[in-house]
């Protein structure tokens, strides 16, 4: 669970990073820099939990991630409000991160309370992000 956790959280970081500089708009690129923050701090949390328990970390795909990232940057330059994309963009990967973690959170069971914390962490933070954009579509 810690090493899905990791890996959604390091995608948002990876994808909010990828399309920032594409919009003018201040107010929309403060909104995603106070994204990637909260997500940078749920990838620690995780990261430092897995290496307290010994686990091995497990990465994220290079190609995925760079194919994720020029992908969104291709369909942002060719669109015609480069602000509403990137909010599309980031509302379909928001929900498709919690997809997953409601998923992992089912089929995984019982988690030890700080790794079921910061799996509801996650979910809100998501649930928060999908908000958030929703104002910039």
């Amino acid at each position: 669970m810690l090493n899905a956790i990791r890996q959604t959280t390091e995608m948002g970081c990876y994808g909010i990073k990828s399309v920032l500089n594409e919009t003018a708009n201040r107010e929309f690129r403060g909104a995603l820099r106070a994204q990637y923050d909260e997500y940078a701090q749920i990838y620690e949390e995780a990261d430092r939990l897995i290496r307290e328990r010994g686990g091995r970390i497990k990465d994220l795909n290079p190609m995925a991630k760079y194919g994720s990232a020029m992908t969104s940057k291709m369909r942002v330059r060719a669109s015609i409000d480069p602000t509403a994309k990137i909010a599309e963009l980031m509302l379909q990967g928001n929900t498709r991160g919690m997809i997953k973690s409601m998923h992992n959170i089912r089929t995984m069971g019982n988690l030890e309370p700080q790794v079921a914390s910061l799996s509801r962490r996650l979910l809100q933070t998501e649930q928060n992000n999908i908000n958030q954009m929703k104002h910039y579509l």
